[in-house]
């Protein structure tokens, strides 16, 4: 009998992307090929020798579902392709997530067809069993690199299927780091038809009957973006050092301002936002890390105390905008912040709720600015609501079991938030863990959320002498940040370049 495992690796949920320029192609089986990057063009040959180009190309059954360069959406059956390569037109960071089959179906194809990976740290992988088998479906607390960034995030978990009475979800490693998962627990929420709930940072859910989404969407003053943000599709706004037109460019940052219709009379807005964390992200951050040498332990020792160290790392964080993005409201008295959207990702983006105050608001428009660095953050869609919340039954489930993947029993681990942890300690250590499913009401639907405790130490091959005045320069001066980040993008394009002409 074929096991989910066996039906992922037969599905290839292999997530792959490779730093690339103008001219450099990865070949991939198409089995290969999973959820891609925004943006990341593919070639796909077929059998027929027709070829076909396709951005934001994601992997649905036995379909490549993709958007041509017309803008069309065009579904490809996987049994009809003969090759895949991937196309890079930057040099931005590229990560590779191997799902839980990901390792084993590259080992199976081998090294002639596929690059070996790059190195690349994320957090816990999430798979949640549709029915039939196990679908990548979360990415729960990423940038949470030591204890003292330890969190709790709150993830849509779309392909969640009820099977025998139960949920079963796996929790998987699957990347060069240590994972320390405190609580796991499924939020099951039954609500009214045709209204979408999604949760805010402190787990809250909200309802969604009437989203707006903006009128308008202008980046840096003068491009039009309406057409990126104004649906939950695969056309996604992210932003490059390649793109010489900013007139933020020397500022690493750019503009996004966003106007909502809104009622004269409006106190709150639940604001919407299918965003993520880019992969570019991950590798400055670990770029950051590398910096401390052979110090890093007593850096991370500091941050876990929670004591000042913490504090500056998150007003770091917060100040420069890497994985925290603020959200400005306009008021009479200029633009203040009003919220916080927290990256997700990178391999999935998720919906989050964000409740702003606009009580001191006047008119009928609602305008909000965003201000991400370059190539940090991809933003799907955007919408505010100003209703009240509806009626909904929402159920906290803690696991009742686990199943064969994993020898010990770890649900009592996972039962509760209380500095007992289930530990993945390398990657390619996973553990099924099942929840009871409590009975459907009648006229309702129903939306299936995990909320997940934890943090993840990344594996690093550090040494030598910290970098102690670029650290401190890093942590103190704004904007230093994005310099060092477009220093390793640059220093990333030379050592290419000179690869290329060797």
């Amino acid at each position: 009998m074929r096991t989910p495992r066996f039906k992922t690796v037969a599905l290839g949920i292999l997530l792959l992307f490779a730093c690339s320029c103008a001219v450099k192609n990865y070949n991939l089986a198409p089995e290969e090929v999973g959820r891609g990057a925004p943006g990341t063009p593919l070639l796909i040959t077929l059998k027929d020798g027709t070829e076909a180009r396709l951005r934001d190309v994601r992997l649905e059954q036995s379909k490549l579902i993709g958007i041509t360069g017309n803008r069309q959406r065009r579904e490809i059956d996987i049994a009809s392709i003969w090759a895949v390569q991937i196309r890079k037109r930057d040099y931005s960071l590229v990560a590779v997530g191997l799902g839980v089959a990901g390792v084993a179906a590259w080992l199976a194809i081998g090294a002639s067809t596929a690059p070996p990976p790059p190195p690349s740290e994320s957090c816990p992988f999430i798979y949640s069993f549709d029915g039939d088998q196990y679908v990548f479906d979360a990415e729960p607390y990423g940038g949470a690199i030591c204890q003292g960034l330890e969190r709790t995030d709150w993830c849509g978990l779309e392909h969640l299927v009820e099977s025998d009475g139960q949920y079963r979800i796996l929790i998987s490693n699957e990347l060069n780091e240590t994972e320390y998962t405190d609580e796991l627990k499924l939020v099951v929420v039954d609500h009214p038809k045709g209204v979408q709930v999604v949760p805010d940072a402190a787990g809250r859910v909200h309802s969604f009957a009437q989203p707006r989404p903006p009128l308008r969407a202008v980046q840096n003053g003068e491009k039009d973006i309406l057409g990126l943000v104004s649906a939950r599709d695969l056309q996604v706004w992210e932003s490059s050092y390649e793109d010489r037109s900013s007139p933020l460019k020397e500022a690493l940052r750019e503009e996004l301002i966003f106007e909502f219709a809104k009622p004269r009379d409006a106190r709150k807005a639940k604001l919407l936002v299918h965003a993520a964390a880019d992969f570019w992200g991950s590798q400055v951050a670990k770029g950051f890390l590398e910096l401390f040498g052979d110090k890093v332990s007593d850096w991370y020792s500091k941050v876990n105390s929670r004591g000042p160290e913490l504090q500056r790392l998150m007003s770091w964080y917060l100040r420069e905008e890497l994985y925290l993005l603020q959200v400005r409201v306009e008021t009479p008295n200029g633009w203040e912040p009003r919220g916080i959207i927290y990256g997700t990702g990178p391999f999935v983006s998720e919906d989050k709720a964000y409740v702003l105050d606009i009580g001191d608001i006047p008119g009928e428009i609602l305008r909000i600015k965003l201000t991400p660095p370059t190539q940090f953050w991809d933003i799907d869609y955007l919408a505010v609501d100003y209703s009240e919340d509806l009626p909904m039954d929402v159920m906290k489930i803690s696991p009742s079991g686990t199943g064969s993947r994993t020898q010990p029993d770890v649900r009592e681990l996972l039962q509760a938030n209380d500095d007992r942890y289930f530990v993945l300690p390398k990657a390619g250590v996973s553990a099924e863990i099942i929840f009871p499913a409590p009975p459907r009401k009648p006229g309702l639907d129903r939306t299936i959320m995990l909320g997940a405790s934890g943090y993840y130490d990344i594996h690093l091959d550090a040494g030598g002498e910290p970098q102690t005045d670029l650290i401190e320069t890093i942590l103190a001066e704004p904007g230093s940040t994005l310099r060092y980040a477009m220093k390793i993008y640059e220093a990333g394009k030379r050592n290419d370049g000179e690869g290329s002409r060797r």
